[in-house]
């Protein structure tokens, strides 16, 4: 596996040079408010996602990163040259009123860099920074945005080889706050139409980069990602099902069933046939017919020679139990994703039912058991785990370089104490880079990956 060992920050502010030093792709970084923990944060963030454009707001002269002994070196005055190019007729995909006071104040700056005056009316407007950067750098028809259109080709080549280095996608967690603002709450100019082909291409994005920030993952997209999976199931075991029955006649003309193999028969429990039958619709085997297999069935087990009407339904039902076996390495996504979430629920379940494939989430509460819960309705904690675990696990099981900016908001110490040590422990799981001040958060097995900034100040 990939290992990140080091990352060097030279005159952080002007002045202050940090050399933090990695542990199985591991760091949990400790500090009160204010100490910089964040910065050093969104640095390595940057640099490794490539987003160059987004570090113009911070004064450093360089970041070093070392991936498999391997050192990559990044200049400010190589991004600074290259955003001062950025064609700003790019503003108009940005809200009227926003892009009038941002052109106004690129005028009078004379082709200087402003971000300090930029971040302020990004303030005044309710509007994240890198939210701005982003508009100003998006990509053209050709797939290029104006800043790799304008970067030299050393920063070309550095990201290069930091991606090949990587292989992993890096998911950044950012507070709770951002996490619940949906898009139309950030861009409160845009209209619906904006803000629709905004999500679509948002979610194309999550397919293909190396990168995705939490800040663009609200309920509505945890219950897409959910639907599309159901969806996704659902229409593999259709059409699994209509091949399977389509297939049947052949098998029966070709005499197949004569070298059934009765032994899978035998071993399969009676939990498992019922599952494997509450999976089949009705307008593909009745009710009376799945009864007359399950009769079937129980006499195979219980002797030794079968006529040809038992070794065809066997025959049938060892092509079901291979199907099932697929349709359950297929659903463990969600299955996985509702036992992740339901270890941090105290009042609700979440549940997933594998006949039908519907996704509920149930209040504990033997009063309220069969009241459906909206995710727009859980806690801000509750959110967060499920914005973080939709992702993780409903996104396409590749690996993900996990980094969280104060996991502890809005999390119970019990939460704390569990949430970052389940996430470094999980097969999706290639690194893991959090910045807190909370005891709890590394009070567990990651105590020795946890430093105190100072630690690395040279």
């Amino acid at each position: 596996m990939t290992q990140i060992t080091r990352f060097q920050i030279e005159k952080l502010h002007g002045f202050k040079d940090l050399d933090l030093k990695l542990k199985d792709n591991t760091l949990i970084l400790v500090g009160e408010n204010g100490a910089g923990k964040t910065t050093v944060l969104h640095l390595f963030y940057y640099l490794l996602s490539g987003q160059w454009s987004s570090m113009v707001k911070y004064q450093f002269k360089s970041l070093t990163i070392t991936i498999d002994s391997k050192s990559h070196t990044l200049h400010y005055s190589d991004i600074e040259k290259s955003f001062l190019k950025i064609d700003h007729r790019l503003l108009r995909r940005l809200p009227y009123n926003v892009r009038r006071k941002i052109m106004t104040l690129l005028e009078q700056a004379e082709g200087k860099l402003v971000t300090h005056e930029l971040e302020e009316l990004c303030d005044q407007y309710d509007i994240p920074f890198h939210y701005l950067l982003g508009q100003i750098n998006q990509p053209d028809l050709f797939g290029d945005t104006a800043f790799e259109r304008n970067e030299p080709a050393r920063l070309r080549q550095a990201l290069q080889k930091i991606q090949n280095s990587l292989k992993a996608q890096l998911l950044y967690l950012p507070t709770y706050r951002r996490i619940e603002q949906e898009l139309n709450l950030i861009f409160k100019g845009l209209d619906e139409r904006e803000l629709e082909t905004r999500r679509n291409l948002l979610a194309a994005r999550r397919q293909e980069d190396t990168f995705v920030e939490l800040v663009e993952f609200g309920m509505k997209d945890v219950e897409s990602a959910v639907n599309k999976t159901r969806t996704e199931l659902d229409k593999f075991a259709r059409e699994s099902l209509n091949k399977l029955t389509f297939s049947y006649l052949g098998d029966i003309v070709e005499e197949q069933y004569k070298s059934v193999d009765l032994k899978q028969i035998r071993k399969a429990d009676a939990k498992t046939v019922e599952n494997i039958l509450n999976r089949i619709p009705e307008d593909i085997l009745s009710l009376n017919n799945k009864q007359h297999l399950r009769e079937t069935i129980e006499r195979v087990k219980n002797t030794e020679k079968q006529n040809v009407p038992a070794k065809v339904i066997c025959h049938y039902f060892t092509k079901l139990m291979a199907f099932h076996q697929d349709l359950e390495a297929k659903e463990a996504k969600i299955v996985n994703f509702c036992k992740a979430c339901n270890g941090y629920m105290v009042d609700k379940e979440f549940r997933y039912d594998t006949s039908n494939f519907t996704y509920t989430i149930r209040s504990r509460d033997s009063l309220n058991v069969n009241q459906d819960i909206k995710l727009q309705h859980l806690s801000s904690g509750e959110k967060q785990i499920v914005s973080l675990f939709s992702h993780l696990y409903l996104s396409g099981g590749r690996k993900y370089f996990v980094l969280i900016d104060e996991p502890e908001l809005s999390l119970s110490v019990v939460w704390q104490r569990k949430f970052l040590a389940d996430i470094q422990k999980a097969d999706f799981c290639a690194g893991l880079v959090a910045v807190t001040h909370s005891p709890f958060i590394y009070e567990n097995e990651l105590q020795k990956y946890a430093h105190g900034l100072g630690e690395f100040v040279i």
